[in-house]
């Protein structure tokens, strides 16, 4: 049964017949029978649907490793704990290890990993890039399920996570807000504006009131469950989220009228999610300000929130450039090195894009981190 199918069956059954838009992004990326996620297909990389920061180079990674590795001297802790969430093929991870062993191994010696992966092709691709780690690892299907079983010291990093989770999309009309519905039509799908659901309208009371109408946005519900699950993990330590997005009054901007929803299928973007169903990423830009809100109720304090390349900067990526002679820039790994630098922090691009926001629980005010003010 393909994974239209199984949208169509929900979608006839359902007495609006019709879903949400939340409903149908779930099940078109996750549902274990032709989900997005859960297919065994190529994602990331040359050969996937789109490039990550960790993709780029190591380099990124060997970074935020240092800032872990800062993280857990000033923790004090004798077993610490990196945790990462949605690391789909383990590249992060695998270089970041790599790095905290020649750099700290007296802490690499004594940590843990615990890794927490919904999909389990992208399990089977962190067992492979991970076999060769000495440390102690544990996978865990879902974020309640780790939380249920652990309790860590350390940190908890996600790289282009939040941006999956299925967002609700509102549309503001002339009787106020109205929620995207997916229904049949013509063999395919479109969509029609209904009643606003429950778990939509007790997000919008947080939303301007005074955005004209026409616009639309996205709206992850999940976020208040998803960081106190984040918290109930995390005994004492940093949460680390990298991912693209900006905080709500830039992100609800009139000047984004359509929303940030996009579709990326073989490095091409662009905004239809009905078409390619099961073989296409869908995304929304993340909405930090609710995030820093759910962590804030969950026990989170929100310590940074800052642009990619200002992150990478303080945290020593330029120091990780590389002086060389070499003139062939397709064999120079000196060459790629420092063009991956460039990449990762450039305005225009990646650097620009994507925020990073370090959150703690359980720690002293003014602990010494390198990439504070």
């Amino acid at each position: 049964m393909t994974i239209t199918s199984i949208i169509r069956d929900e979608i006839r059954n359902h007495p609006r017949r019709a879903i949400p838009f939340a409903r149908f992004m779930e099940l078109a990326l996750y549902h274990p029978e032709g989900g997005y996620y859960t297919s065994t297909r190529p994602k990331v990389g040359r050969d996937g649907d789109f490039f990550t920061s960790a993709t780029v180079h190591p380099v990124f990674a060997e970074t935020l490793a240092d800032v872990v590795a800062e993280m857990w001297r000033t923790g004090g802790w004798t077993s610490p704990a990196l945790v990462e969430i949605g690391g789909g093929t383990g590249a992060l991870s695998g270089h970041m290890l790599r790095r905290l062993r020649e750099t700290v191994p007296e802490l690499y010696r004594d940590m843990r990993l615990v890794l927490i992966e919904t999909s389990p092709y992208h399990r089977q691709l962190q067992e492979e890039a991970l076999r060769g780690a000495e440390v102690e690892k544990r996978w865990y299907s879902s974020l309640r399920e780790a939380a249920a079983a652990e309790g860590v010291e350390g940190v908890i990093l996600s790289n282009e996570w939040l941006d999956a989770f299925p967002v609700h999309v509102a549309e503001k009309t002339a009787d106020g807000w109205r929620e995207v519905w997916v229904t049949e039509a013509d063999g395919g799908f479109a969509e029609v504006l209904g009643e606003v659901t429950p778990a939509l309208a007790a997000c919008l009371r947080d939303v301007d009131k005074s955005l004209p109408r026409g616009m639309r946005i996205e709206v992850n519900s999940a976020m208040e469950q998803t960081a106190a699950d984040v918290s109930r993990l995390l005994r004492q330590g940093y949460v680390l989220t990298v991912d693209y997005g900006d905080v709500q009054e830039e992100l609800y901007h009139p000047a984004r009228k359509r929303g940030t929803l996009m579709c990326y299928r073989r490095h091409q973007a662009h905004e239809n999610p009905y078409v390619h169903v099961g073989e296409q990423d869908i995304t929304a830009h993340v909405n930090f300000s609710a995030w820093m809100r759910a962590g804030e109720r969950a026990g989170l304090k929100t310590l940074a929130y800052m642009r990619q390349d200002r992150f990478l900067i303080k945290s020593g990526l330029l120091e990780k450039a590389v002086a060389h002679a070499d003139t062939d820039p397709f064999t120079s790994q000196a060459m790629k090195r420092n063009r991956a630098i460039q990449q990762l922090i450039y305005p225009g691009g990646l650097g620009g894009l994507f925020r990073v926001l370090v959150q703690a629980k359980g720690m002293p005010d003014g602990v010494p981190l390198r990439f504070l003010p």
